[in-house]
C-alpha cells in the first residue's frame, strides 16, 4: 500500500531532521512511523520540484495553501491512499474528476482540524462546495470525539469510515523530568493565530509568576504581552527544559474563527506526556483528552476570572499539581502513544481499501 501525504506547509524539513534522529516526527500525523507497520508513506510539495524561492512565490502567490498540490495532481494516481488536512483545491479537483470518471484509486481521506468549521451553515458558495468534497471523501480521521459523532450524524453514509484517531506523541522523547526543579512559572505554547493570550496575560496580573510564550516573538498583533510574559520561539531542546521547569502549563484557546477547533493538541499532548498540570480552555477537541479536575482543569473560553481562579488553587497546591501531571502522563502512555496511534492508522488504511 501507499499513501502519500499533502501538507499544507513546508514539510521536508522535518522529515530529514526525523530521519537523523532529531525530532520524533509527531508533526507528520503518523507518516514517519507508518512504514513500522507495512505501509510506505511520503509526502509531496513544491519543495520537490522547484527551487525554494520559486516554491514559497507558488505556495503563497499562485495556488496558496490550500492548492498548493495542483501542480503535481497527476502524480496523486499512484498511490492508493490520498491523506491531508488541508489541500481542499486539489480535492475539489480530485472530486469532480472522481464524479465524473467513478475511477477507485486513490481514496482520498480527509485529516479533520475543523471541518465543522469550514462547513459553517452550508448557506454560502463556499460552504456548499466544502460540504460537496467532504461527502465524496472515503474516509475522515479526527482529532476530537465530538468531531466525530458530529460528522457522523452529517454524513451518514461515511459513519463507518469516520475514526477518532489523535496523532499523538512521542512518550519517550517528551517524558518527566525528575531532575529538574520547577519553577513558580507558567509555560504555554504554541503558534497558531488562535491562541487566547490576552485572557492568559489578564489573568496572571498580580499572580507574581512569569510566563514563557513559546511562540512567535511578536506573538498576536493584537495584544501587546506584559513585562512577566517572555514571547520567543525555543529549539525543541529548549521546549523540553521550559516544559521541564514550569509548574503549569496553560493552553488558552480562541475558537471563534471556526476554522481551527483542533488547535492545541499537539501542545497538549506534550504536556501530557511530560507529566505536566495542565489548564487548558474547554474546547471540544480539549474535551477529548481533559477530565476536568483528574488529569488537568478547563476553563471556558476567554473567562479571565476562570482562568486566574483555575491558577490560584494550583499555584498554592502543590499536592494537585503533583497528582493532575502523573494522571496526565499516565494518561499519555495509554492513550497517546504515537507509535500505538500509527499502528491504528494503518489498520484503519488497510480496513479503507477492503471496504471500496
Amino acid at each position: 500500500m501507499r499513501v502519500l501525504y499533502l501538507f499544507t506547509g513546508y514539510r521536508s524539513a522535518l522529515v530529514e531532521k526525523v530521519n537523523r534522529g532529531e525530532e520524533p516526527g509527531d508533526g507528520t500525523w503518523g507518516m514517519t512511523r507508518l512504514p513500522h507497520f507495512g505501509i510506505e508513506a511520503e509526502h509531496a510539495e513544491l519543495e520537490h520540484w522547484f527551487p525554494d524561492p520559486v516554491a514559497k512565490w507558488l505556495r503563497l502567490r499562485a495556488f496558496g495553501v490550500y492548492g498548493a498540490h495542483i501542480p503535481f495532481f497527476f502524480k496523486f494516481f499512484s498511490y492508493d491512499i490520498i491523506f491531508t488536512a488541508g489541500a481542499f483545491y486539489s480535492q475539489l479537483l480530485f472530486t469532480i474528476a472522481k464524479v465524473l470518471f467513478r475511477f477507485k484509486r486513490p481514496l482520498w481521506v480527509m485529516h479533520d482540524f475543523s471541518i465543522t468549521g469550514f462547513l459553517g451553515g452550508g448557506t454560502t458558495i463556499k460552504q456548499k462546495l466544502f460540504r460537496f468534497i467532504t461527502s465524496h471523501a472515503d474516509g475522515i480521521v479526527t482529532v476530537g470525539k465530538e468531531e466525530a459523532e458530529r460528522l457522523k450524524k452529517r454524513f451518514p453514509h461515511l459513519s463507518e469510515r469516520i475514526v477518532y484517531i489523535p496523532f499523538g506523541v512521542d512518550i519517550e522523547f517528551f517524558k518527566p523530568q525528575k531532575d529538574i526543579t520547577k519553577e513558580r512559572r507558567i509555560l504555554s505554547v504554541g503558534v497558531d493565530p488562535d491562541r487566547d493570550w490576552g485572557t492568559l496575560f489578564k489573568a496572571c496580573e498580580g499572580l507574581n509568576v512569569q510566563i514563557i510564550a513559546a511562540t512567535r516573538p511578536r506573538g498576536n498583533k493584537r495584544v501587546t504581552p506584559p513585562t512577566f510574559a517572555k514571547m520567543q520561539l525555543f529549539s525543541l531542546k529548549e521546549l523540553i527544559n521550559h516544559y521541564a521547569r514550569a509548574s503549569i502549563v496553560v493552553i488558552p484557546l480562541d475558537t471563534t474563527a471556526g476554522i481551527n477547533d483542533a488547535m492545541g493538541c499537539t501542545a497538549l499532548f506534550e504536556a501530557m506526556a511530560m507529566g505536566k498540570a495542565i489548564i487548558a480552555t474547554s474546547t471540544h477537541t480539549m474535551r477529548s483528552y481533559i477530565t476536568h479536575g483528574e488529569n488537568g482543569l478547563l476553563v471556558p473560553e476567554g473567562d479571565v476570572q476562570a482562568m486566574r481562579r483555575a491558577l490560584e488553587e494550583l499555584l498554592r497546591d502543590d499536592e494537585k499539581r503533583k497528582k493532575l501531571g502523573e494522571a496526565a502522563r499516565i494518561y499519555a502512555e495509554e492513550n497517546l502513544d504515537a507509535e500505538k496511534l500509527a499502528g491504528q492508522l494503518a489498520d484503519y488504511f488497510k480496513r479503507l481499501l477492503k471496504y471500496k
